[in-house]
């Protein structure tokens, strides 16, 4: 070989030394730099500053996590600080920034570990008791008017660090809030369905297929006709290792005259499993303030009454009778006109008159209160009637239970009131096969209907 082809031979191998170098050293370099990986242990205040940074710009986290000792980070990969972090952002007010933060100490850190204990499961009370709040502030206030917190943990010995399974069980319960929230904002019902049993619904109602899709609707109709706010604008109000709470902004009450924010909460029950505390009331139809005789309509509560009116739509009653002067007032010229309760008597129901009461053919007055308790002649509405049971209830009337069976509404300043009683087991010994027969004949048979009416 030639000393000019040794030189060209020296030279090659320098260039592709130096090509080895760009491509794969530099850039080995540069990343290692990108991430420093720290061996010190850190304090509460800097392991909070670092989540705190965070929580101001995502692109941070990288960072700040890998300022963490791999010791402090309890076996949580990047991946998973980075989706913690950006559930924990969602607690910010919009176009806020982070003002400062504080270690919780004293009654206020009793406070919120009660809480943590009461709430989640004894499983994990050893991870609640550890925990060390951290309490947020802002640039601006939020919807819900609460304070900011979110948690890390604490070993005996006084080091702290960040718990991988409060991590996870946070990430898992907000993934299924979001389920939840797109489920009734998509109007699927079968996943509706599915979803109401973590909503503590009585688990003889689960046997009914026709109340839960009764139920499924309801909800649906409620959040696509009451919820104004879509899932983007809920407000996180809190979430940790036990619950989570949304407030949503504006929420139309029943008559859709009036806007008001309503609290949704998540929370993990004493064997682990999501439960959601998402109710809605069911307000008494106006359909259901006529009672019928025979299957027609015969008179609505609250209206006036004669005695001549009464006979005609449902006949000569068992008896008439009359309580005492309630109030006395001057008619007609100075006269002096006394009312009082009049209780019209017929078999299987009874009818209350508020009213003037001459004798017992001769009386007027208001359909103060309707009373049904045994008969087949007479219904609430077309459909509500004796025989009538909880579950024929919950059809109509999905979350009634929710109000221990007491429905109500308010027009034109007159209240309005139905009330349901059901038939109890005598002693302990009957009680299961009462229960028995609820699941055998669908649901709880009524023992007795109240509809009632007055002024406001």
């Amino acid at each position: 070989m030639t000393k000019a082809d040794k030189q060209r031979k020296a030279s090659l191998r320098s260039k592709v030394a130096l090509l080895l170098l760009v491509v794969f050293v530099l850039p080995l370099a540069a990343s290692c730099r990108s991430k420093v990986f720290s061996t010190k242990e850190i304090s509460a205040p800097e392991m909070a500053r670092l989540i705190v940074d965070s929580m101001l710009d995502l692109e941070n986290a990288e960072s700040d996590f890998y300022q963490i000792p791999e010791e402090q980070k309890d076996g949580m990969s990047y991946s998973e600080f980075y989706e913690y972090i950006s559930i924990l952002i969602k607690m910010l007010p919009a176009d806020s920034t982070i003002e400062s933060f504080d270690l919780v100490s004293g009654k206020e850190r009793k406070e919120l570990i009660a809480k943590l204990l009461e709430c989640g499961s004894p499983t994990y009370a050893s991870i609640f008791e550890s925990c060390v709040p951290v309490r947020v502030e802002t640039n601006s206030e939020r919807l819900s008017s609460t304070p900011i917190y979110f948690y890390i943990q604490q070993k005996d010995d006084g080091s702290v660090f960040l718990s991988r399974q409060w991590a996870r069980r946070c990430m898992d319960i907000y993934a299924y809030s979001v389920h939840y929230f797109e489920a009734y904002q998509s109007g699927n019902l079968g996943d509706v369905v599915s979803l109401l049993p973590s909503t503590g619904i009585d688990e003889s109602i689960l046997k009914s297929t026709s109340v839960l899709t009764s139920k499924a609707r309801e909800m649906i109709q409620f959040y696509s006709g009451n919820v104004k706010t879509d899932f983007a604008g809920y407000e996180l109000c809190s979430i940790d290792a036990a619950n989570l709470l949304f407030l949503q902004p504006e929420v139309f009450d029943n008559t859709h005259l009036k806007t008001s924010s309503r609290f949704v909460e998540f929370s993990y029950d004493s064997s682990d499993k999501i439960v959601v505390d998402d109710s809605i009331t069911s307000d008494l139809k106006s359909a259901d303030l006529y009672l019928y005789y025979n299957g027609h309509r015969a008179i609505r509560i609250g209206e006036n009454a004669t005695s001549a009116q009464i006979q005609t739509f449902l006949g000569a009653p068992v008896s008439v009778s009359c309580g005492p002067v309630i109030k006395t007032e001057q008619r007609w010229a100075g006269e002096d006109v006394s009312y009082r309760n009049i209780l019209v008597r017929y078999k299987g129901f009874a009818i209350t008159i508020y009213g003037i009461y001459n004798d017992e053919s001769d009386w007027e007055g208001n359909f103060v209160h309707f009373r049904i308790w045994d008969t087949a002649k007479v219904t609430i509405g077309t459909s509500i009637s004796s025989s009538s049971t909880t579950w024929d209830i919950l059809e109509r009337y999905p979350f009634a239970e929710k109000t221990d069976y007491d429905l109500q509404m308010t027009l034109d300043n007159e209240r309005y009131e139905m009330k349901f009683y059901f038939d109890e087991p005598e002693d302990s010994e009957t009680e299961g096969a009462d229960d028995q027969q609820k699941t055998q004949e669908g649901g709880k048979p009524i023992s007795e209907i109240i509809l009632a009416w007055r002024r406001t």
